[in-house]
């Protein structure tokens, strides 16, 4: 069936027009998503997770890696380079945890002070 009789099928089947749904609204193999709602009121603003944090963590513990193998090369032990990754992966987990933490509630303070 071409495409120009398959149109005029379904122009027959729903004489009012087709229900249709606007293609940029999903993605292909997806429903359509209904908008989120927020929970804050804060248009744009996420509160601070510590999934997020643990992914900063383990990228800038892999450059601090790359870092310390490959551009330094000091001859350290192998255990200086596994030991020093892990414990900056842990300090940078918990510092981007905690900036993006004051970074959230300095941006609600912020939203508050325009609404009065």
């Amino acid at each position: 069936m071409s495409k120009k009789a398959t149109r005029r099928a379904a122009r027959q089947a729903f004489p009012g027009g087709a229900p249709t749904v606007k293609r940029r609204d999903y993605v292909r193999g997806t429903k359509p998503q209904q908008p989120s709602k927020k929970k804050d009121g804060a248009a744009g603003l996420r509160p601070p997770s510590f999934r997020r944090a643990v992914i900063q963590g383990a990228i800038l513990a892999a450059l601090y890696f790359i870092l310390i193998r490959f551009i330094w090369n000091q001859g350290g032990s192998a255990l200086t380079y596994v030991l020093l990754p892990l414990i900056a992966f842990v300090a940078y987990t918990f510092i981007a945890y905690f900036i993006d933490k004051y970074m959230y509630q300095r941006r609600l303070r912020k939203l508050k002070g325009q609404s009065k």
